[in-house]
């Protein structure tokens, strides 16, 4: 019985890649560990969403571009089938661009193929976690201008187009109105600071502003005209 409980406990990793020396290597690598179980490899979206049909994994290893789709365009069938499932997309490409459509898509982490597998390790953990992961390799992608400027004169008024922030943004909007900073952030949220640098990136992009300060008053300005 206790062999059982302790089967249950596992981490069912699903690799979805066509580069068949990354897949043995990490299936090498991840094979060490005895809490994770490779429950099967897919070359493509088919194979994929067939092996979906039988076996229900708790992490995917996703790779973005595979011969017969877009890995980003394979993430709504995935989580058609199942919703629950945590998805960590890899790429040895420039991921910029990438980054903020796989997450809309409810992606939960970001690799890049050259990490090792210490880091990997530690991404699928935080995504069966429920927090979001960025590779460290992904600094230079999420560089963003966080300075305040108090010559800036650069408007504070949201553009017409803006969207919502989604749940996590909200999140470290109200945040930063506490005047807390990203590691703060970090610790408060339980997610890493790379991933509180992304999600402010895309904040000070929909309010059109370069500060945080002025990200701030922005919102607040947004909440006072919604509560009007």
């Amino acid at each position: 019985m206790a062999l059982d409980n302790e089967k249950s406990k596992m981490l069912k990793i699903l690799i979805v890649d066509d580069h068949t020396l990354f897949v043995e290597g990490t299936v090498s690598l991840l094979s060490s560990e005895t809490i994770l179980e490779i429950v099967g490899i897919a070359n493509d979206g088919v194979q994929c969403l067939n092996l979906l049909k039988s076996t229900a994994p708790d992490v995917i290893l996703l790779d973005i571009s595979l011969p017969d789709c877009s890995g980003i365009n394979l993430i709504d069938d995935i989580k058609s089938i199942h919703p629950e499932v945590k998805i960590i997309m890899l790429t040895g490409l420039n991921p910029e661009g990438y980054l903020t459509k796989s997450l809309q898509k409810g992606v939960q982490g970001f690799l890049l193929k050259e990490c090792n597998k210490t880091e990997m390790i530690e991404a699928i953990h935080y995504v069966v976690e429920g927090k979001e992961y960025f590779s460290k390799g992904l600094a230079h992608f999420l560089k963003v201008e966080v300075v305040d400027n108090n010559d800036d004169q650069q408007s504070i008024t949201p553009k017409p187009n803006d969207k919502v922030l989604s749940g996590r943004e909200a999140e470290i909007m109200n945040h930063i109105i506490k005047g807390l900073n990203n590691q703060e952030i970090s610790l408060a949220l339980g997610i890493t600071i790379r991933t509180v640098k992304f999600h402010t990136s895309n904040i000070l992009h929909k309010f059109g502003v370069k500060s945080r300060s002025k990200a701030a008053a922005a919102w607040k300005e947004m909440s006072k005209n919604k509560n009007e």
